[in-house]
């Protein structure tokens, strides 16, 4: 306990130092190795689902907290809060990267709406720069927002094809590119884009229902990697709640305590392997 309490000591002391150097620093400087790289990926992901907080605001929030949740630790003597530090350093990026699949999920069912505004102006006006500015003021929710930037793109000077490349590397979604790239190569060869982008629009319908169905069974198969990697806790709170001393000999013993670490290493092993074969691409 006394090792713990100094480890936890020293963790504080540094923590809270290093917490000071960074906010000394002038208002997005860089933090340099790995911290830039994720400081990026914060700025990213804030930007993208409309968070007005930089990367390094969210870092020294991430320190502040883990450091007082450490320091609290400490002085009380209580292993909550190193869960709840923990906790605070783990949470924010969790956070964004869910609410950013999210909106690229909204994103992506919107994209068939659109292509069909798109081609029904194609057919009003024979210009595909003019077209998707006249969908802008027509389209509502996060991809009018997206179409709203790609029309201010356009009025800037940047040709059709950057700006539609630029929307799809801004959403960063597979979809989004392949109708983006089905659109400039449409318009490339000179067929029939109203036409070329009905059917599009026919594919994404179906590629999306498609996708309804795999995510349902994914998710089936999710729910069920989770309750038979719980079922062996929940056995062993069952059996020490109805017998205390149950595993008395087994912890007391070495060959006991390896007995446990083997099956702790053989479940971790099931678990990931598990979660491998559910998240594995058909």
């Amino acid at each position: 306990m006394t090792g713990l309490f100094c480890v936890a000591a020293l963790t504080t002391v540094g923590g809270a130092s290093w917490l000071t150097y960074m906010v000394a620093q002038p208002r997005g400087a860089r933090l340099g190795g790995l911290l830039t790289a994720y400081e990026r990926r914060l700025d990213s992901d804030a930007a993208f689902v409309s968070v007005r907080v930089d990367g390094a605001t969210i870092i020294r929030a991430q320190l502040a907290a883990s450091a007082c949740f450490l320091a609290l630790a400490v002085v009380l003597h209580e292993g909550t809060f190193l869960g709840l530090g923990a906790a605070s350093a783990v949470a924010p990026p969790l956070v964004l990267r869910r609410r950013h699949r999210a909106r690229v999920l909204r994103l992506e069912g919107q994209l068939d709406g659109w292509i069909l505004l798109l081609a029904n102006a194609l057919r009003a006006t024979p210009a595909l720069g003019d077209a998707i500015a006249s969908t802008s003021m027509l389209m509502p929710g996060d991809f009018g927002r997206e179409v709203k930037v790609l029309t201010k793109e356009l009025k800037l000077g940047v040709s059709v094809d950057r700006a539609l490349r630029s929307l799809a590397e801004r959403i960063g979604s597979d979809v989004v590119s392949a109708a983006m790239s089905a659109i400039v190569v449409a318009r490339r060869t000179g067929g029939d884009l109203p036409t070329a982008l009905e059917e599009s629009a026919a594919s994404l319908r179906e590629t999306a229902r498609l996708e309804g169905v795999l995510r349902t069974k994914t998710a089936e198969g999710r729910g069920q990697v989770v309750v038979l990697s719980l079922a062996p806790f929940v056995l062993c709170v069952v059996i020490a709640w109805l017998e205390p001393t149950w595993f008395d000999a087994t912890l007391e013993h070495h060959f006991g305590r390896m007995l446990i670490a083997a099956c702790s290493l053989l479940w971790l092993v099931a678990a990931i392997w598990a979660h491998r074969i559910v998240e594995a691409p058909l």
